[in-house]
């Protein structure tokens, strides 16, 4: 076969899209994307919800459909696109592993609608948003804080500051002590069955020596 034969063979053997064609695809995409959008407000765990990126994860479903799209229509123009993509690099850093976990997620169902397979598009990301919105709200075993304890010149009676900590703790690790003339830090990390109360604060800034005590959820969620 010259030459000539195989790109005309290229150019012969592609599938042409109408605008109904189009716009039906486009539409399940859309509706395959606002599920994964919902998904994500209702599952996000983070103190500032970012929704330009929510968005995004929809915009992103629809050019990966637009992308397939123009790739299966035209064997040639595929071979240019894939040429042209593979020089594109992305240089947004995600910091949380859950966020390219819903990327990937999209970029899937993407490729599914532009299959016009429209069964398993509808049945993985109707499946995958149970699964997730499930999880998120079954509750953890353990509950991890990071107890921040600043006591006075005097230093903390650590007898009685042990006795309270150990009655609402199942466990404890000490991570960070500062000590100086005036007063002292110690930084600790404990994991608790339940979610602790004030009455758990007020009992250890009870203890003498004790000046202020701090306590923050670990939610494993990265700031930044």
């Amino acid at each position: 076969m010259s030459k000539e034969e195989i790109l005309s063979y290229f150019y012969t053997n592609s599938t042409a899209y109408g605008v109904k064609r189009t716009f039906a695809m486009l539409l399940c995409g859309l509706l395959a994307g606002m599920v994964i959008y919902f998904t994500y407000y209702i599952t996000s765990e983070k103190i500032v919800y970012n929704r330009k990126f929510n968005w995004s994860l929809v915009i992103m479903l629809l050019v990966t459909v637009i992308v397939m799209m123009t790739i299966s229509s035209n064997i040639a123009v595929s071979l240019g696109m894939v040429g042209a993509l593979s020089i594109v690099r992305f240089r947004t850093a995600v910091k949380d592993g859950r966020d390219t976990m819903f990327i990937f997620w999209a970029m899937a169902e993407g490729l599914c609608v532009s299959s016009q397979n429209y069964r398993m598009t509808f049945t993985s990301v109707l499946f995958i948003a149970a699964v997730l919105i499930i999880s998120s709200r079954v509750p953890g075993i353990w509950n991890r804080y990071l107890l921040v304890v600043t006591g006075t010149e005097a230093g903390i009676d650590q007898e009685e500051f042990q006795k309270k900590l150990r009655a609402h703790v199942v466990s404890q690790q000490l991570r960070t002590v500062n000590r100086r003339d005036s007063y002292q830090e110690i930084i600790m990390e404990i994991k608790t069955k339940g979610e602790l109360d004030v009455s758990f604060i007020d009992e250890l800034a009870a203890v003498p020596g004790v000046q202020s005590v701090n306590c923050v959820v670990e939610s494993g969620e990265k700031a930044g």
